[in-house]
């Protein structure tokens, strides 16, 4: 009988676990509390690049490199297999001013990084993007074609140990789902589900503006002073991002939305003439260092962490899928 292991969580950080699990021959299994991808990965821009990451430690950088390649790759695979396009976009990133050009240029000689400069703004040719809601909605399906059960709707509520281990985890109807290697990947819900977690992860609430745009073409993401401005296939624009921490709270979601909408004017004055079509916000779940948890825990010898992936969990966790591996 092969292995099974309990995936909590099926954002993009839970499915390519599972992928890769079924890959070893384990028996999979993912428990996610809505629907598959529904949480913050699809809340998500799809940028695949953390923004100004000379602002962050360098081993943040590290785990983004190859995710271009990546999902460049799994987009063929995925048009192929299924007919599915994830709209992969090698866009470019258009640093706009103000920011400290002495800093960056630091930053790039150290790793290596390419870019140009267009008058007073530095382009980032190799960056690209995805759209995340088609990201999952395929990445689905590939799980699916994989013969790894999915249980969506069901929010894991507590958990069976012993002196070393989990045995199962139980959900809100009264399920158990034994197994023999669990993995956390629930995101901002994550210190929910383990309570060891409240000090290292909390739910960061991050909005985002979709315009009908059918008239501007935007050739390169924009980034400026906290605001990304992008362009999907359809010619949507999606403008992004709050930060605010507020825990789980919907409240005064309208005031952020306006004022989100006010910067992404400020940083493109065309938009002024485009109505806002859609608005969404979601869960991110922040870390202090922005640096993803991924670990076998000390208590439970087949229990481990994959969270905490802040703003950069697309693009993130196909690195984050390979250090879980290695402990297999």
């Amino acid at each position: 009988m092969n292995k099974r292991v309990i995936i909590i969580g099926g954002g993009i950080v839970g499915c390519l676990s599972a992928l890769e699990f079924k890959k070893k021959g384990f028996d999979v299994t993912i428990i996610e509390k809505s629907d598959i991808g529904y949480e913050s990965s699809s809340a998500a821009a799809g940028i695949l690049y953390p923004l100004m990451p000379w602002k962050y430690d360098d081993a943040l950088y590290e785990l983004s490199l190859g995710a271009a390649e990546f999902y460049a790759e799994l987009s063929k695979k995925l048009f192929k297999d299924f007919n599915k396009d994830i709209e992969y976009i090698k866009s470019g990133l258009l640093l706009l001013p103000p920011y400290n050009e002495d800093e960056f240029i630091k930053w790039s000689k150290k790793n290596k990084t390419s870019f140009l400069k267009r008058n007073n703004s530095i382009l980032l040719p190799e960056v690209a993007q995805v759209n995340p809601k088609k990201l999952m909605s395929s990445i689905k399906e590939l799980v699916v074609s994989m013969d790894i059960k999915i249980f969506e709707n069901l929010a894991v509520t507590s958990i069976k140990t012993n002196t070393n281990s989990i045995d199962a985890v139980y959900t809100n109807d009264n399920k158990e789902f034994m197994g023999d290697v669990f993995v956390l990947s629930a995101g901002a819900w994550s210190s929910i589900i383990y309570k060891k977690l409240e000090k290292k992860i909390k739910p960061i609430r991050g909005q985002i503006i979709e315009y009908f745009a059918k008239d501007l073409i935007i050739e390169n993401i924009l980034y400026s002073q906290g605001i990304y401005i992008l362009q999907r296939k359809n010619r949507s624009i999606i403008a992004g991002s709050t930060l605010e921490d507020v825990g789980f709270s919907d409240k005064n979601l309208k005031t952020k939305f306006l004022e989100l909408d006010r910067k992404a004017k400020d940083v493109l004055e065309d938009l002024q003439k485009c109505s806002i079509d859609r608005t969404w916000h979601g869960f991110r779940p922040g870390v202090d260092d922005n640096y993803p948890i991924v670990s076998k825990d000390e208590n439970y010898g087949n229990m481990f962490i994959h969270s905490g992936h802040f703003r950069y969990g697309i693009t993130t966790a196909p690195a984050t899928t390979k250090i879980l591996m290695s402990y297999f």
